[in-house]
């Protein structure tokens, strides 16, 4: 069977577009109104109830997670100079990034390996489920195909609203969420 290159380009795109919103999906679960983690997970992706309670009574005080906070900031002062640098915010969200990148393509690889060798396979990604309407949401025109200018569209859609924030995907209230 003879497979075009305009076939194969749209199931690129048709697989982009799935990996995104599973990436969306996935990172859901960090993600709350106030960003994420909700409001405490803005200094991380997670709040580590463990650390912030010092005196382990099951409970975190305003004093707690203001220790808490100020232990984190600490930490990411790699140079000691009481202030942080861009690299040093940089190094930080690329920490936070990687964690969160091996988290969420651990559970692509528990969810997808249908061999179980450790690997994914074309097949294996091209059988991760899609949004049965992904294409034509991505086809604005309704011309039966996507050009380079709706793909585009479509992965910036998928990421942010118009103005600018993180789209409805990222939010657990209201419409986006559940």
């Amino acid at each position: 069977m003879k497979v075009s290159s305009k076939k194969i380009g749209l199931g690129v795109v048709a697989l982009a577009v799935a990996l995104m919103g599973s990436a969306a999906i996935a990172d859901k679960a960090h993600m709350g109104k106030h960003g994420m983690g909700g409001p405490m997970g803005r200094m991380g992706p997670s709040f580590d109830f463990a650390a912030a309670d010092t005196n382990k009574d099951g409970k975190v005080t305003p004093e707690e997670f203001a220790a808490y906070r100020t232990a984190m900031v600490t930490g990411i002062d790699t140079d000691n100079d009481g202030k942080l640098s861009l690299d040093e915010l940089v190094a930080m969200h690329m920490k936070n990034a990687a964690e969160r990148a091996k988290d969420m393509s651990t559970r692509m690889m528990q969810d997808l390996d249908a061999d179980g060798d450790g690997k994914l396979s074309v097949a294996e990604l091209i059988a991760m489920p899609v949004p049965p309407d992904a294409f034509e949401l991505a086809d604005t025109n309704k011309d039966g195909v996507i050009d380079q200018a709706e793909a585009e569209a479509a992965m910036k859609n998928m990421m942010h609203e118009p103005d600018g924030k993180h789209g409805k995907h990222r939010d657990n209230e209201g419409q986006g969420g559940n």
